[in-house]
Order: C-alpha cells, then sequence, then structure tokens
C-alpha cells in the first residue's frame, strides 16, 4: 500500500511539471505576439502622425496659395481706369492687406487698406496726354483710410507724393484717374479738404507709373503731407507719414530686408542704400542730465551707396566706399523745464582726434517742445570713409548740452557720453 502512495505521489509530480512546462512553452509565443502587435500599433500610430503631418503642411500651403490667389484674383480696384482711358487694363501686382499705416497723432491716422497697380495699353488718343504721351503705362491705385477720432476738423488737402526708387524722378500723382464718387471726402463739412471730427473717411487715389520707371523702382517711398487742425496751417498734427511701399515681390523682399534698419533719411527718403555689417540694439544704458534721463538704446554700422539723385550730397567725403552709424536713443524729461527737439545736440568723439557732429541731413526732421514729463526718440547719424574709419579704435557718443525754443542751452550746459560698440 506505502509502495502504491508513493507511486501516486510520484506520478502527480510528474503531471504538475508537465503542466507547468506547458503554461511556459505558450507564455513565449503569447508575447511575442503582443509584441508584434505593440509594433504594428506604433507603426501604425506613426503612419498617421506622418499623415498629420503631411495633412498639416497641405493645409499651411493651401492657405498660403489661396491667400497668394486672394491678392492676385484679377479684380479691379479701380474700373474707372478703364472707363477713363478706352484701354485694355490688365492687373500686374495687388497687395490687399499691406499693413500700412501712419499715426498723426493717437487719435489722427492714415492707413492704406489696399493698393494696386495696372497695366493699361491700346488706349484712346485722347487719353494719352494722362500717361506723358507714351502708348502705354502703369496706374498705382491706392485705397485709403483717415481716421479722425480728435475733437476737431482737420484739413488733408489730398497731399500724397512718390519718388522712384533712385530719387531720380517724381512719380507723378493722377486723381484724374479715379472716379470722383470715389475720391476720399467729407460731404458734411464746407472745405474740400476738411473732415469731420469722430469719424473715418474711406477713398481712391492714383499715381502715373511711366514704363522706364515701373522697370527700375521696386520700392519707391511715398510721403503723406502733416495735417492740420481747421483751417489753421500753422496748428500742425505731427509730421508728415513716410511708408516704403513695395510695387513687386522684389519690392517686398526689398522691404523686409530694411524692415529692421533705424529709420534714418537714407531709409525713409531713399537718399542711400544701406547694408548692415554690425549692430548692436540692445546696450540700453542710461544716464541722467539733472533730472532728465538719456538713454542710448542701440547702433548700427551699414556701408552705404548714395542713391543717383543723391550723389551730390556726399561729394565731400569723395567718391569711395562710406560707412554709416546710426544711434538710437531716448530723452525722458523728468525736470520742470521744457527743451527743443531740434536742439538736442549730438556729436562723436573719435579716439582722441577730436569730435565731429552728426548729419542733420541725414536724420528725422524734428519740431516742438519735449515738455515736462514727455518721452522723446532720437536718431543721431554719422558718416566716414571706410578707408579712414577703419582705423578708428574708440567712438563716444555725446547727447546734449540741451537747449530752448531760442537754443539758449539748459541744465549748466550738462552733456552725457556713451562708449559705442565697435566691430573687432
Amino acid at each position: 500500500m506505502k509502495k502504491f502512495l508513493v507511486l501516486m505521489s510520484i506520478l502527480a509530480l510528474l503531471l504538475l511539471g508537465a503542466c507547468g512546462g506547458k503554461d511556459k512553452g505558450e507564455a513565449k509565443p503569447t508575447s511575442k505576439e503582443n509584441v508584434g502587435q505593440t509594433e504594428k500599433n506604433d507603426g501604425a500610430q506613426k503612419e498617421k502622425a506622418s499623415d498629420d503631418s503631411k495633412d498639416t503642411e497641405k493645409d499651411e500651403k493651401e492657405e498660403e496659395d489661396s491667400s497668394q490667389n486672394e491678392e492676385n484674383d484679377g479684380g479691379i480696384l479701380n474700373p474707372y481706369i478703364e472707363e477713363y482711358t478706352g484701354g485694355d487694363v490688365e492687373v500686374v501686382f495687388t497687395n490687399k492687406n499691406p499693413g500700412l499705416s501712419h499715426a498723426f497723432s493717437d487719435k489722427v491716422s492714415m492707413t492704406i487698406d489696399e493698393y494696386q497697380i495696372v497695366h493699361v495699353s491700346n488706349m484712346n488718343e485722347s487719353a494719352k496726354g494722362s500717361f506723358n504721351d507714351e502708348d502705354e503705362g502703369y496706374v498705382l491705385t491706392l485705397k485709403l483710410t483717415l481716421d479722425n477720432q480728435s475733437e476737431d476738423e482737420i484739413s488733408y488737402a489730398g497731399g500724397l507724393s512718390m519718388q522712384t526708387d533712385d530719387a531720380t524722378e517724381p512719380i507723378v500723382k493722377r486723381t484724374t484717374l479715379v472716379d470722383r464718387d470715389q475720391w476720399m471726402k467729407d460731404d458734411s463739412t464746407e472745405g474740400a479738404s476738411l473732415y469731420s471730427a469722430g469719424k473715418s473717411f474711406t477713398g481712391l487715389d492714383a499715381f502715373l507709373i511711366t514704363k522706364e520707371q515701373f522697370e527700375k523702382s521696386k520700392l519707391p517711398i511715398l510721403k503723406i503731407d502733416a495735417l492740420w487742425r481747421g483751417d489753421d496751417v500753422s496748428d500742425r498734427i505731427g509730421e508728415e507719414g513716410v511708408i516704403p511701399l513695395p510695387l513687386s515681390d522684389e519690392g517686398k523682399e526689398k522691404a523686409g530686408a530694411t524692415a529692421n534698419l533705424y529709420q534714418d533719411k537714407m531709409v525713409t527718403d531713399t537718399v542711400a542704400e544701406k547694408e548692415l555689417f554690425f549692430s548692436k540694439e540692445d546696450i540700453n544704458e542710461t544716464k541722467e542730465i539733472d533730472k532728465v534721463k538719456v538713454t542710448l538704446n542701440g547702433a548700427q554700422y551699414a556701408n552705404i551707396t548714395p542713391t543717383e539723385g543723391n550723389k551730390e550730397r556726399f561729394k565731400n567725403f569723395g567718391d569711395g566706399p562710406l560707412v554709416a552709424l546710426t544711434a538710437k536713443f531716448t530723452v525722458e524729461n523728468n525736470s520742470d523745464t521744457a527743451f527743443d527737439q531740434s536742439f538736442i545736440e549730438r556729436k562723436l568723439h573719435v579716439d582722441d582726434r577730436g569730435t565731429m557732429l552728426s548729419q542733420g541731413m541725414l536724420e528725422p526732421t524734428v519740431r516742438g517742445m519735449v515738455e515736462p514729463g514727455d518721452t522723446f526718440e532720437g536718431l543721431a547719424v554719422f558718416l566716414f570713409r571706410e578707408d579712414e574709419f577703419g582705423i578708428f579704435k574708440e567712438l563716444k557718443l555725446q547727447i546734449g548740452p540741451l537747449a530752448d525754443e531760442n537754443a539758449k542751452r539748459l541744465f549748466k550746459e550738462k552733456s552725457v557720453q556713451f562708449d559705442l560698440p565697435m566691430k573687432k
């Protein structure tokens, strides 16, 4: 009996071992199957992510193409051109969202909502007089909005002007190429150039661009005359607007390249082409003249090439390459005394060689007083011959003394100096 029990125990143990071995053997294929399924799921997820990425890129491309097509949809901004000329009108370039505006004050501004260039050919003989007696030409139409949220009537006499990129020729305004019903006007006022308080006004204006001008103009500068209150031309509102206006995709690229340049007159008045070779725009060093804080914001150095129409202005520097330094500064008046913007002296100390005054002809035109509590942002521009600039080791910018409207120096004739960074 004992032998029988021992035998049964041994058989039971062998049976349990076989079952355990079978369970272990089956676990491996199950594990492999799970891994395979996991890899399959991962692959599907990666493929889906890739497809999602492709779909996103496709959507972005379609959105970009749609925007481009919208700008070049062939729609005519100014249909009157065809009626006036009797010619063939073909859209060349449209910018429906230029994002261009100029603030004359915090309550008065001018915005370019849209603009378009069309090519006109095969026109009536009577229309050729508006095209300088040429058989073909281009018309730039601007859609403008004047926003007057001030409490006063303001005067705007349609003062727009443009020049070719090289500043050699004016691009002539031709308001006659716009239907009178589309002119920007305020029928509720007595004067033709008066615009009511608290309202916005939208209308069209146009320029003639000759074939020769169009071929050489990519980024002309549009200027908008300063406004004034009521009929008093001496009561100005702000300064004139200066807006680079791309006439093509190439012009857009050029505008992008100049967008980060300090806006001295070389840029705003197309006096010279600037190619930046060194800059430091986060200096932000502050010093004080009594209670007036003067901050050097930054400095830009550029190789410059005068435009064809401005070469004569640089004749004192010879015929060689030129370098321009443009420094940006801020003056915060925390004193009780007002001083004149145009009499803030700018001077450059060069090594131990002496000093040089800034080039006022290349600095923005400013006028008016910096009253207590006001802040003024200014530019100081200095020119060098390239061969001379290369030997300078140290430059110091002096701001001040400050003066009143009669050029009388204030604050005990004090000034401040800043060390300028230079490319080593």
